[in-house]
């Protein structure tokens, strides 16, 4: 999935594929990781100028399938 990145905006990627607006963290992890015993967290980034990047999880596709 190629995403556009602004310069100087924090963004979080997430890693647990639970998220509702892939492929950006919307903090579902936290209740997921108190229940499971699971330690996921968000990929933070802040580009320093205007971006392009390609991100992909193998979480994303198998966490939507359950």
């Amino acid at each position: 999935m190629e995403i556009i990145l602004k310069a100087k905006k924090k963004y979080s990627i997430c890693s647990c594929g639970l998220s509702d607006s892939l492929p950006f963290c919307d903090n579902t992890h936290r209740q997921f990781n108190a229940e499971n015993g699971t330690e996921y967290k968000s990929v933070k980034i802040t580009p320093d100028n205007d971006t392009t990047i390609v991100v992909n999880s193998s979480k994303w596709n198998k966490a939507k399938e359950n």
